[in-house]
């Protein structure tokens, strides 16, 4: 709070973050109805963010992608995807970026945005196994999670953050969304989607769930038309 300047704060947060465990801390805005990143400020790694972007691994990331879901504080461990589980290659290929890179760990926490409809999320990566948190540790980083939420913001000017003005609606969705939407198309009910693909039948009601409020339709059908037209699936 004595902090003068966003930059004060965010070198503060970073801290407070690296005393908990942390070795790099990411707070992210997002707009809820479409998924789209608004900005991120990041202290990972130049190489890390610069493939981040040039990769357009927003489009596969969790946290971006579950903004809207009641899935929060969501705990992300890399390094764990194998090719026959993997929703798609590039969620593959950025589970396993972010364990080369020493990322092990990824804890996020979700806040109310700083307008309407959007939603801002705060990550705690570290390089150690989850295992090596206690429920204590995890509470405490819960507490300093909150308080960056509520100071960290749109850097000032002259400030370095991430933008992402290329994304579209309807291009987050996840290989598995595509995959559930395109057996929907094919006449497919959620008992037979969840047989199909070998998941539980809760399963496919949330990934459905998700996929319909990324293309901002009120309606499973109304998604799948959106995605058709869009041509996102592939039949």
């Amino acid at each position: 709070m004595s902090a003068r300047t966003s930059a004060d704060r965010w070198r503060i947060a970073n801290e407070v973050m690296a005393s908990l465990g942390a070795i790099a801390l990411n707070v992210a805005e997002i707009e809820i109805k479409t998924r789209k990143l608004l900005w991120m400020r990041s202290s990972m790694t130049r190489e890390f963010l610069s493939e981040y972007a040039q990769q357009k691994f927003y489009e596969v990331d969790q946290f971006v992608a579950g903004i809207a879901l009641p899935f929060y504080p969501s705990l992300h461990v890399t390094g764990t995807l194998e090719r026959a589980t993997a929703p798609s290659r590039r969620h593959l290929d950025f589970n396993w970026t972010a364990w080369d890179m020493g990322y092990t760990l990824a804890y996020a926490m979700r806040f109310a945005g700083s307008c309407p409809g959007t939603s801002k999320t705060v990550v705690f990566c570290a390089g150690e196994k989850a295992s090596e948190f206690t429920a204590e540790q995890f509470e405490k980083i819960r507490q300093a999670g909150t308080a960056v939420a509520a100071f960290i913001c749109v850097p000032g000017q002259g400030e370095e953050y991430l933008d992402f003005p290329d994304q579209e609606p309807g291009k987050v969705l996840s290989g598995r969304e595509k995959q559930m939407l395109a057996l929907l198309a094919a006449g497919y009910l959620n008992t037979r989607i969840a047989h199909e693909l070998g998941v539980a039948e809760v399963t496919v009601r949330k990934t459905l769930l998700s996929a319909r409020r990324k293309l901002g339709a009120k309606t499973r059908e109304e998604a799948l038309a959106i995605a058709v037209r869009a041509g996102l699936l592939d039949f």
